[in-house]
């Protein structure tokens, strides 16, 4: 069910009845967010538990539109932006979307809500958590401590000389503007003479 596309008419006949669904969502099943995941951990056995609840009865909810209020639950291997290893992310998240017709729609929703456009064919509910999952990941994540990078890397970063080594005297440097301040103390001395 969380794979197929659901319409309007079939999003307020299942918050008429107060339809809730409880279902594992495989993560291959989001190709976007499986993208995102650490190429090590192979995703094909990754479930996160998804519950979702329909909201609005045959006139629509709070406003006027049918919503989807949903719960997901799991963990994500992603990569850690410091030491680029795996890193089990937990999920725990909370959203609710409201599902309009078409963008013509867009001015009779409320700022605070999200709002996914159905269309002609309708939303595809493995569609809506995914978004809501990309969302929710950090920017930057890393593992807590220093020393879980080091164990999943194998290298101590006290180890790393953090002091530039000195460059070869022989070797010749790359100053790209090493000569710029002859030039301009030679530039304004020959202002001042005239």
């Amino acid at each position: 069910m969380l794979a197929d596309h659901i319409g309007i008419p079939q999003l307020r006949d299942l918050a008429s009845r107060s339809e809730q669904v409880n279902s594992p969502i495989r993560v291959t099943a989001m190709p976007r967010l499986a993208g995102l995941l650490h190429p090590d951990i192979e995703p094909a056995d990754k479930e996160l538990d998804v519950r979702l609840e329909f909201l609005g009865g045959i006139l629509g909810g709070i406003q006027g539109f049918p919503e989807i209020k949903g719960h997901v639950t799991g963990s994500l291997d992603i990569y850690c932006q410091r030491c680029l290893a795996a890193l089990n992310w937990p999920v725990d998240i909370d959203f609710r979307v409201v599902v309009i017709a078409s963008e013509a729609d867009f001015d009779e929703v409320s700022e605070p809500f999200d709002t996914v456009v159905a269309g002609e064919q309708g939303i595809r509910l493995a569609e809506v958590i995914e978004d809501e999952l990309i969302g929710s990941l950090p920017l930057a994540p890393m593992h807590m401590d220093l020393a879980s990078c080091e164990t999943s890397i194998g290298v101590k970063f006290t180890d790393i000389d953090s002091e530039p080594s000195e460059p070869d005297s022989e070797a010749e440097m790359n100053r790209p503007f090493g000569d710029l301040a002859s030039l301009l103390k030679a530039g304004n001395s020959a202002d001042s003479s005239e």
